[in-house]
C-alpha cells in the first residue's frame, strides 16, 4: 500500500513542478490551471492516505 501512495505523491508532485514551470517560461494559463488541478488531487491523496493510517490504527480498539 505504501508503494503505491509513494508512487501516486511522486507523479502529483512532478507534474505539479512540470506544469509549473511550464507557466512560467510560456506564460500561459492553461498550465497554472493544470499543476493547481494536480496540486488539488495531491491533497485529495494525502487526505487518503492519512484517513487509511487513522483507520489502521483504530481497527485495533475495535
Amino acid at each position: 500500500m505504501g508503494a503505491v501512495f509513494r508512487l501516486m505523491t511522486l507523479l502529483l508532485v512532478g507534474g505539479f513542478v512540470l506544469s509549473m514551470v511550464l507557466h512560467t517560461v510560456t506564460g500561459e494559463a492553461v498550465w497554472r490551471q493544470r499543476a493547481l488541478q494536480l496540486l488539488k488531487w495531491g491533497v485529495v491523496l494525502a487526505l487518503v492516505f492519512f484517513g487509511a493510517l487513522i483507520l489502521r490504527r483504530a481497527a485495533v480498539f475495535i
